[in-house]
């Protein structure tokens, strides 16, 4: 079934992103945004943190219904945007992938301490941020992945850490997990503002968002947006209407 049909009980019109278009060559580091990759985010920053249909969220995990679907480099565009001189805000990027974490390769950081550290009471949150952008956007790494106990990101320990980022930042932003392979992402559902989902225009199934989307508020999780990842074709205007 096609996504489109998935929209309309999670969000009115979500931003269309290609992820694959928001940053130049990969040899590029640390990520900048392309200048039009930057508009598309700009959007999606104010549909967030700006909509009339929810209270601006401190807190924002997000996360996908299956694996590659971009989440990782719309976290770091949606911070990059988030932090930017103008708007005065001091942003928090976590990366809460402990199976496959990326933001330390997209930002060329330090790969540990990160996460994994901090819950397990190994460092303490501020020596395991890391500060770019000028020292508007502190990005926490998973940290040392391999080998990580299950009780370690139970909901106690995951509710602890993102309060305590929320208590120092303007807004956190964690990338998450895709929700169909770990239950951490409910952990963190349940502790966050909201929780915005990636789907992939061509690729993710409708059934498979509306799963998600189940397993999201069964754990007292409230999605606020979706964003449609690499679409390729317009939305008819009948068809925007209805989303």
């Amino acid at each position: 079934s096609s996504i489109p049909d998935a929209f309309k009980p999670v969000a009115a019109v979500p931003p269309r992103i290609s992820s694959a278009k928001l940053f130049p060559a990969a040899s590029a580091r640390p990520a900048t945004l392309r200048r039009g990759g930057r508009d598309a985010v700009e959007q999606l920053w104010a549909s967030v943190f700006f909509s009339p249909d929810h209270l601006a969220p401190k807190t924002v995990v997000v996360t996908a219904a299956e694996s590659r679907e971009g989440v990782s480099q719309i976290a770091v565009a949606l911070a990059l945007v988030g932090c930017a001189a103008e708007r005065g805000l001091r942003i928090a990027l976590v990366d809460f992938n402990l199976r496959r974490p990326m933001l330390h390769k997209i930002l060329d950081l330090q790969p540990i301490p990160g996460v994994t550290e901090v819950l397990a009471g190994q460092t303490t949150l501020a020596s395991a941020i890391q500060p770019i952008e000028e020292g508007r956007l502190h990005v926490l790494a998973a940290g040392q992945v391999q080998g990580v106990a299950p009780s370690l990101v139970q909901r106690q320990n995951v509710s602890t850490l993102i309060r305590d980022l929320a208590a120092a930042y303007d807004h956190v932003i964690v990338d998450a997990p895709p929700v169909s392979t770990q239950a951490t992402v409910q952990a963190l559902a349940g502790c966050a503002d909201g929780v915005l989902l990636v789907a992939n225009a061509s690729v993710t199934r409708r059934e498979a968002v509306a799963e998600a989307r189940k397993r999201i508020e069964l754990a007292h999780g409230s999605v606020i947006g979706l964003v449609l990842n690499q679409w390729r074709f317009p939305i008819p205007g009948f068809l925007d209407r209805r989303m």
